[in-house]
């Protein structure tokens, strides 16, 4: 299987007076334990906890976070011990993202919302700390310096594959794979689209990130030139799914049975191009969206929203 595949787009959204063509570098498929984005984000904090010799790991996520499933299979492989501040009370009954991280062997310790926030300025980890020594705290996602340096060489194997397009499409979250993208000489015009709702400021978070690891031909105003920042794709907020995202991507699965898209981030990113192409307001003939991963996610919908286990629509009309 090809790590870059053609999107067929469904026929409701072809544009025929608008050559646009639409490919998907996938991410998913490259590393077993950390799918899209997300080794890419750990493998500089790895070995920056090398260096520290530091006897734990620990970082911050969700009930149904991606960065904590392939953070502890990760540590799965190695003789780290692993330690996860979950958001919100541990029920009884553990999210299966939970399941599989607790089964890695990685410590699960629930937090308060408050504490989520502070993250490693909140009293919680200054008590893991007195009880562990020798922690090296990830921020949640992986984010920060080192997972956009990650990110920043990742650019350079996706355009080694890819020469012919004229812009690259990626979803954003904490805005850290964004960064790394765009700080590379080698992407070209970068579309990022978040998945949060209320996110204008995130703009020039991503722009102050790349400045601190580019490459040194760009400045900060080659760096703005060449990021475009898409607010408006939220679809109601954050994990959430609108009637016509759902119908989207219905549509799509059954014209893409072999592109499964994550529900989080790239189902809103790939609607939000597709709605673009169709309207014929995008400016781009070839764009290369970015697979960051994050298929585990559909494990925390219910399996009617999933178009990848529901049955397919009778047409598309």
């Amino acid at each position: 299987m090809s790590i870059i595949q053609a999107v067929n787009i469904p026929t409701a959204w072809q544009n025929a007076d608008h050559d646009c063509a639409l490919f998907v570098y996938r991410g998913d498929l490259e590393h077993p334990h950390a799918p899209g984005n997300k080794w890419h984000k750990l493998k500089y904090h790895l070995h920056a906890a090398k260096q520290a010799k530091a006897h734990y790991l620990a970082t911050f996520g969700g009930p149904y976070s991606n960065h904590l499933h392939a953070f502890a299979n990760t540590l799965a492989n190695t003789s780290l011990p692993g330690i996860a501040v979950v958001r919100g009370e541990l029920q009884p009954r553990l999210t299966a993202t939970l399941r599989d991280v607790a089964d890695a062997g990685i410590e699960l310790w629930p937090c308060t919302r408050k504490d989520y926030r502070l993250a490693q300025r909140s009293e919680l980890v200054a008590y893991i700390n007195a009880l562990y020594q020798g922690v090296y705290w990830l921020p949640e996602g992986g984010g920060g310096i080192l997972g956009a340096k990650g990110c920043r060489d990742w650019a350079a194997d996706i355009d080694y594959l890819d020469h012919e397009c004229d812009a690259w499409l990626v979803s954003s979250g904490t805005g850290t794979t964004a960064a790394g993208l765009l700080a590379a000489d080698k992407t070209p015009h970068l579309h990022v689209v978040s998945a949060l709702k209320g996110a204008e400021a995130q703009a020039e978070d991503i722009l102050s990130l790349a400045s601190l690891v580019s490459d040194p031909v760009l400045d900060s105003a080659s760096l703005r030139h060449k990021m475009t920042f898409h607010s408006d794709a939220h679809e109601g907020g954050y994990a959430k799914q609108s009637q016509a995202l759902e119908a989207f991507m219905r549509f799509f699965a059954s014209a893409n049975p072999e592109l499964p898209l994550d529900p989080v981030y790239g189902c809103k990113t790939v609607f939000h191009v597709v709605k673009k192409i169709h309207a014929g307001e995008w400016p781009h003939r070839r764009t290369l969206f970015i697979h960051t991963g994050g298929l585990q996610g559909w494990r925390g919908y219910r399996d009617t929203l999933n178009p990848y286990i529901a049955s397919p629509p009778d047409s598309e009309k």
